[in-house]
C-alpha cells in the first residue's frame, strides 16, 4: 500500500512540476510577443497633410473615381398556376419552384407577384419569401 501512495505523490508532484514550468515558459512568449507588436504599432504613423489652420488634414493616395457596381435583376419571383417560381433574367429558364402558395401572401403582394418581382440576388427572394412565411 505504501508504494501506491509513494507513486501516486511522485507522479503528482511531477505533474505539477511540469505544469508550472509551462505556465512560466507561455507567459513570457506572450508578453515578449506583446511588446513586439506594440513597438510596430507605434513606429508607424499616418499621413497628415499640415493647413492654414493648423489642424491635421488627411491626404488622399489614391484619387480615382469610385463607380458604385451597379446590380441587374437577374431573378423573376413570379406566381404561375397558384404557385410561386422563380425565372433567370431571360424569363424563359426556371431557377427554382418554391411550392408556397399564392393565397399565402397579403392581396396587394398577390398582385406584385402576378405581375413577377425583379430580385439582384437569390439571398433577396429568400428574405422577401421568409418576411412573408414566418
Amino acid at each position: 500500500m505504501k508504494k501506491y501512495v509513494s507513486c501516486f505523490l511522485f507522479f503528482l508532484c511531477l505533474t505539477t512540476g511540469c505544469l508550472v514550468t509551462l505556465f512560466f515558459l507561455t507567459n513570457t512568449v506572450e508578453t515578449e510577443e506583446a511588446t513586439e507588436v506594440q513597438m510596430t504599432e507605434s513606429v508607424e504613423q499616418p499621413a497628415f497633410a499640415e493647413s492654414e489652420t493648423e489642424a491635421p488634414v488627411h491626404v488622399v493616395l489614391n484619387q480615382e473615381e469610385v463607380v458604385p457596381k451597379v446590380e441587374e435583376d437577374n431573378y423573376c419571383l413570379v406566381a404561375e398556376e397558384g404557385y410561386l417560381i422563380v425565372y433567370d433574367s431571360d424569363k424563359e429558364t426556371v431557377n427554382m419552384f418554391t411550392h408556397m402558395p399564392l393565397a399565402d401572401f397579403p392581396v396587394s403582394e398577390q398582385e406584385r407577384l402576378m405581375e413577377g418581382i425583379w430580385f439582384a440576388t437569390m439571398a433577396e427572394i429568400f428574405s422577401y419569401l421568409e418576411s412573408y412565411t414566418s
